[in-house]
C-alpha cells in the first residue's frame, strides 16, 4: 500500500502551508486568512476533486480527451454546533448532451465514486484518526 504523507508547517499568524512528497503546496489557514484555504475548505475541495479523479476516466471516454468535468462541494453545518457539518454536497458537471446512454454512464459514475472515492468513504465510513501529541 503506498503512503501520502502531507506535513503542515506553520508560516505566519493563523497561517500553515502543506506540503507533500512531490512538491506540491497550498496554504491553509483561519477563517478570513488571505490567500489560503480553511481546514474544511480543504476537505470540500478533497471530496469533490476525488469525486472528479475518480470519475475522470469514464467522462472522457464517453465525452472526448477535452471533455471540461466540473466538481462543485458545499456543506450544511449543525444547527447548534458550527464545529462540524452536517452534510457535504457534491455535484459534477459535464456536456452531456452529445453522448447516447447517458443513465448508463451516470450509473457507472455514480458506482465508480461510492465504491473507489477513498475520501469520500472514509469521510462517510468516520474513519479514526489517531491523534499523536508532543511528549
Amino acid at each position: 500500500m503506498s503512503s501520502t504523507p502531507v506535513e503542515v508547517t506553520r508560516t505566519g499568524e493563523h497561517t500553515f502551508t502543506a506540503t507533500n512528497s512531490r512538491g506540491a503546496e497550498v496554504t491553509v489557514g483561519r477563517d478570513g486568512a488571505p490567500g489560503a484555504f480553511t481546514p474544511g475548505e480543504l476537505l470540500l475541495a478533497a471530496v469533490a476533486a476525488c469525486s472528479a479523479v475518480t470519475s475522470e476516466n469514464l467522462f472522457v471516454r464517453r465525452i472526448g480527451e477535452d471533455a471540461k468535468l466540473v466538481a462543485h462541494a458545499d456543506r450544511t453545518k449543525n444547527p447548534g454546533d458550527d464545529h462540524k457539518f452536517a452534510e457535504i454536497q457534491v455535484s459534477l458537471e459535464a456536456d452531456l448532451d452529445d453522448v447516447d446512454n447517458r443513465d448508463k454512464l451516470l450509473s457507472a459514475v455514480r458506482r465508480a465514486i461510492e465504491n473507489y472515492c477513498t475520501v469520500s468513504r472514509s469521510v462517510e465510513e468516520s474513519t479514526p484518526i489517531a491523534l499523536t501529541l508532543p511528549s
